[in-house]
């Protein structure tokens, strides 16, 4: 398990440097493309194997902090990979490698003391639709924070050397609502399931959890009817992504620190 994920984590962080080169140095019409999606394919499998031991150890779903993020981490890693595939003049795995690398060094320096299985095995859905929504939330945030970046350039009339590498900022916008529209019907499911599954939120201490949840669905949800109804543009969405975006990580991350860190204590 520990080989699995060292071995991930080094490749990850391989991929990323040579993405971050390869951007800089304007080299994408090189054979560079095809070694980068050999490591990356070899760290999911390396990163899937770490997860698949440690579900194993667990004795099933581990739904402890840090073991939930790398599985969260996993899809993100997955979704830039096939994001870069279309788009290899801006690869995501640039921001995103780095970050799921760390996700695996936190689960090795900072294991949970206690793990916690599903009471009801159907929930596997529900965690798995939720963790693949917030995966793609992740994402949906930092194309909004580099589409933040890139607009207000654009309107001072100076963009800079690596902003100008960047695809033209309607491209970058299409993605993102691409992203949160995913995202959106994911969560969307990803609730509704929880509704079935789980019998009683309050004894599980999910009710904060639920709570935000349901507000950030309401936050992206007026967005995409924004988008629609008014056509929203790129500063009103990244506005009303990265507020979506703060409850999903309250609602998350928030929940399992208190329960995980704090509280136990």
């Amino acid at each position: 398990m520990a080989i699995a994920n060292s071995l991930a984590f080094l490749l990850y962080l391989c991929c990323s440097v040579i993405l971050i080169r390869d951007f800089v140095q304007r080299d994408q019409r090189r054979s560079i493309t095809l070694p980068v999606g050999i490591m990356t394919i070899l760290a999911l499998t390396f990163h899937s194997a770490d997860i698949f031991f440690t579900m194993r150890l667990a004795g099933g779903w581990d739904l402890s902090l840090f073991t939930t993020l790398e599985v969260a981490a996993w899809l993100m890693a997955f979704i830039a990979f096939l994001a870069g595939a279309k788009i290899p003049q801006a690869h995501p795995g640039m921001i995103i490698y780095p970050l799921v690398a760390l996700s695996l060094i936190l689960k090795t320096t900072l294991p949970a003391e206690q793990t916690t299985n599903l009471p009801n095995p159907a929930l596997e859905w529900h965690i798995l639709l939720s963790l693949a929504a917030y995966s793609l939330f992740t994402l949906a945030a930092v194309q909004a924070i580099v589409l933040a970046i890139q607009e207000q350039q654009l309107r001072q009339r100076h963009l800079a050397g690596l902003m100008r590498k960047l695809p033209p900022l309607q491209t970058m916008e299409t993605a993102l609502f691409q992203l949160i529209g995913g995202g959106f019907i994911l969560l969307t499911i990803g609730l509704l399931t929880g509704v079935l599954f789980i019998e009683d939120i309050f004894a599980q201490h999910l009710v904060h959890k639920t709570a935000l949840s349901i507000v950030a669905w309401c936050v992206f949800a007026t967005l995409l009817w924004g988008r629609w109804q008014y056509g929203w543009r790129a500063k009103t969405a990244i506005k009303w992504t990265l507020i979506g975006f703060s409850f999903l990580v309250l609602a998350y991350l928030g929940s399992k620190l208190v329960l995980e860190f704090l509280l136990s204590h």
